[in-house]
């Protein structure tokens, strides 16, 4: 539903293939869950504008070139504002510059990327952690690898529960997550961390890892708020190993009961 849905504001780039090779852009208003989907939806809105003209020619996309960022009540409509915010990183204090951190993860805008990735190597924990923080509500996967290589380098607890955290919404649906977040459920700084984030690519890393009941209790938790996502998710999984087995059973037969009692309120 709209009301569920974040407001997104999409620049797209493109050139024709007549004789001219001037460039053109087109604006588009899109909600959407994330910056990805509004970006999908407004890509369809351009195929679609493109395929409604009887000329021989072809429009061309630049997807290097479209702009996206979140719209927020009293913004300005260009995207001037977010530049001239890029442009004062680093802040001139501690103060200034996590506000601009946090300004720029809520406009989700990935022309912001790469100076905060340069952050990431301060010295301060919490420039480096809000960094972090940033780049996962941005959602911009071409940082992925620079967040993810991060957790070796730093030692901070902090800084390691903030990559442990935000790292998935970095991941494209071919990184291969399992072996990071295998390691991370074993680290005593972000175990527990693991076990509270809901996501279906997390199920091969938490049923072989599960020690007692507490975070089995965890991981159902996550499982619930999945819902159907994660019995489809479950209802592929694959393990010789009799108590994964048994995990992966008690989740089926516990997502599957909820399905029932829901449906009977309906």
């Amino acid at each position: 539903m709209k009301e569920n849905k974040k407001n997104y504001k999409i620049i797209i780039q493109y050139t024709e293939s007549g004789p001219n090779s001037k460039k053109y852009k087109i604006e588009y208003s899109v909600y959407g869950y994330n910056r990805s989907e509004a970006i999908e939806e407004a890509e369809k809105a351009f195929n679609n504008y493109s395929q409604n003209n009887s000329a021989s020619w072809v429009r061309i996309v630049d997807p290097s070139a479209i702009r996206c960022w979140r719209v927020f009540p009293n913004d300005p409509n260009t995207p001037q504002f977010i530049d001239e915010l890029i442009n004062k990183l680093p802040g001139k204090t501690l103060e200034e510059t996590l506000n601009l951190l946090k300004r720029l993860g809520e406009l989700e805008d990935s022309t912001a990327s790469s100076k905060i990735i340069s952050l990431t190597k301060s010295d301060n924990t919490d420039i480096v952690v809000n960094a972090i923080n940033a780049l996962g509500n941005i959602g911009d996967p071409t940082v992925f690898f620079a967040v993810k290589n991060s957790y070796l380098q730093k030692k901070d607890p902090k800084i390691k529960l903030a990559i442990v955290n935000n790292l998935l919404k970095l991941a494209l649906p071919d990184d291969n997550i399992t072996n990071f977040y295998l390691s991370a459920i074993k680290d005593n700084d972000t175990r527990e961390a693991v076990f509270n984030i809901s996501d279906t690519r997390l199920i091969p890393v938490w049923l072989p890892e599960i020690s007692n009941e507490k975070e089995f209790d965890k991981v159902k938790k996550s499982a619930l708020k999945l819902g159907n996502k994660a019995l489809e998710a479950l209802e592929t999984f694959n393990s010789n190993h009799p108590k994964v087995i048994s995990y992966a059973s008690q989740l089926v037969k516990l997502l599957e009961q909820t399905n029932i009692e829901t449906k009977s309120d309906d």
